[in-house]
């Protein structure tokens, strides 16, 4: 008798406190969801690829900075006629001099490829706090599921033998029996699935942050209980917030520049590039006079064929095309934004209503079936009623728990702000 109420009340001690330390784990290493943030961070390949991906555009905005190199070129001509020879030998620099702004113009588009690449970057960065944060969240609850599981069930095995006793003495009928040894083994295999579950979930955190599955499990705790709160901002500073910082809607609006850039680039490259070239001349006349003198001349494409009309009309659109997908982008983001807020609130509210009911009066009401069991009044079954119905609430409440921080991260990462 005593040892059945004993494993009650480790389930009831159990259920309540998600995210505390677990028996035993002094010595492990403790993993909070900061430093698990910090070390996804520093292993991420999606943020070793967006960090690269800005260094490329640093260094394309450098060389679009760059001025069109010279060419230096040398020609010779030599004719003869009659025993006589005139050659001459021209040696000429040619420069480029780009008069429609083009070389401007390639460098705010580069300037504005490299914003997109560093707001992909931070965005980058906020995605993987959000796998973390859900993650995280996701193993500290299937880890309480799993020790409510093994409670629960130890609690079935020990009733069990204690069932078993009283059904020889003639305490309990053999139904009654046989519908308890039903339940310890479904208990039995609900222990197994959130034991499994628990290490799956270990496994994704563990690839996420760059551990090893065996690592986190053995020599690691999990610290943070990310205790529910309720929100101070109003939907409508939240919808501002998202509006300003989320990381799709800013690349969205620099691409949109970036196009539209890109199309200022197009109208200036319809504008010809005049050479200037100078140069050193030598020439030798069928007289036997050698001369030498400066040559200056000057060339200009003609656009004739190719007026670059085809690619102006293409960078417009697609100018256009961008701008709209920044539009599109900033209606999707207020709709998220709001339908996340009334998602948060409800998985609030329930939760604030579930953990009531796991409160001091739930307490209350398993000490008082504890009472009424060992003083005859109520069949065992109906004490583990009790203990199943409890077991079943606080491990709902440990899904909508992972569920609520989940959105609740899904929120600070819309936003920017500090939710959690």
């Amino acid at each position: 008798m005593r040892k059945i109420l004993g494993f009650a009340t480790a389930l009831l001690i159990a259920a309540l406190p998600l995210g505390a330390q677990v028996p035993g784990a002094s010595h492990r290493a403790p993993l909070s969801l900061a430093e698990a943030r910090n070390q996804a961070r520093l292993n991420s390949p999606e943020l070793v690829a967006a960090r690269e991906a800005v260094t490329a555009a640093r260094g394309w905005e450098r060389q679009a900075g760059a001025l069109p190199n010279p060419m230096l070129s040398f020609s010779r001509e030599q004719t003869s006629r009659n025993g006589e020879t005139n050659w001459q030998s021209i040696v000429a620099l040619d420069q480029p001099f780009e008069i429609g702004g083009q070389r401007g113009a390639r460098r705010g588009v580069a300037e504005r490829h490299r914003a997109v690449a560093e707001a992909r970057l931070a965005g980058a960065a906020a995605q993987v706090d959000l796998q973390v944060t859900h993650s995280y969240a996701l193993a500290v609850a299937t880890h309480w599921r799993a020790r409510l599981a093994h409670v629960a069930a130890d609690a079935f095995d020990e009733a069990q033998r204690v069932s078993a006793a009283r059904l020889e003495a003639g305490d309990v009928s053999g139904y009654q029996h046989r519908r308890l040894q039903l339940e310890a083994a479904r208990y039995a295999a609900l222990r197994l699935e959130t034991q499994v579950a628990r290490d799956n979930a270990l496994g994704v955190l563990a690839s996420l942050i760059g551990s090893t599955d065996a690592a986190l499990d053995s020599m690691t705790v999990l610290t943070d209980s990310l205790t529910p709160a309720p929100l101070t901002q109003s939907v409508d500073s939240l919808v501002s917030l998202a509006l300003t910082n989320r990381s799709e809607l800013r690349v969205a609006r620099l691409e949109a520049a970036a196009a539209a850039a890109e199309a200022r680039l197009a109208d200036a490259e319809r504008i010809p590039t005049p050479v200037l070239t100078g140069g050193f001349k030598n020439e030798r006349l069928t007289t036997g006079v050698t001369i030498s003198g400066f040559v200056a001349g000057l060339s200009l494409p003609v656009p004739l064929w190719d007026r670059r009309s085809g690619a102006v009309e293409a960078s417009r659109a697609e100018a256009a095309r961008r701008t709209a997908d920044a539009a599109i982008q900033r209606r999707d983001t207020e709709r998220e934004v709001r339908n996340a807020h009334a998602a948060h609130q409800a998985l609030a509210a329930q939760l604030e209503a579930l953990r009531a009911q796991l409160g001091e009066s739930a307490l209350t009401a398993r000490k008082a079936a504890d009472t009424a069991y060992a003083e005859g009044e109520i069949s065992l079954l109906e004490w583990l009623d009790s203990v199943r119905a409890y077991h079943e609430a606080a491990a709902s409440y440990a899904g909508l728990w992972a569920e609520y921080i989940a959105r609740r991260a899904a929120l600070e990462r819309a936003t920017g702000a500090s939710l959690l």
